[in-house]
């Protein structure tokens, strides 16, 4: 009989310490929170990255087009021949031509990278071997 009671006093213990330890791990669930908006400061907003310009290669010939420093002119060509588009630049230190297709799992359009202040002669050759010369203009944002 001694040996019952002391199995079911360990078996009340244990029980307890169990319902304790849950206890512990629930979780109180905060009343509803709110987000807030984070509005960036004048100062912050230079810092974010600028969209690029994108412009059809059909657009370019004869043009001059205005590109912000450290973004792209991305050129919105049928789907299917962005590996087929060639480009040059006078001058690779203010613009580069950047070629397009696929590259782990995305597919990704031809463009040109503007890397300095400045102008540049630009030439855009489409898979049916069709150039198109035009400027690129590197501007400040």
């Amino acid at each position: 009989m001694i040996r019952r009671t002391a199995t079911h006093a360990s078996l009340m213990l244990v029980s307890a310490a169990v319902v304790a330890l849950l206890a512990g791990c629930t979780q109180e669930t905060p009343d509803a929170v709110t987000p807030t908006a984070v509005v960036p400061s004048p100062t912050a907003s230079a810092d974010q990255a600028l969209a690029p310009s994108v412009v059809t290669p059909g657009d370019l010939d004869g043009t001059d087009v205005s590109v912000v420093i450290a973004t792209s002119l991305v050129l919105a060509v049928p789907d299917g021949t962005e590996a087929e588009w060639t480009g040059t630049t006078d001058d690779v230190s203010i613009a580069e031509f950047s070629g397009g297709g696929p590259s782990e799992g995305a597919v990704f359009r031809p463009g040109f990278t503007a890397r300095a202040l400045g102008t540049t002669a630009a030439t855009l050759t489409a898979p049916d071997g069709k150039t198109e010369s035009f400027r690129i203009s590197v501007v400040a944002p």
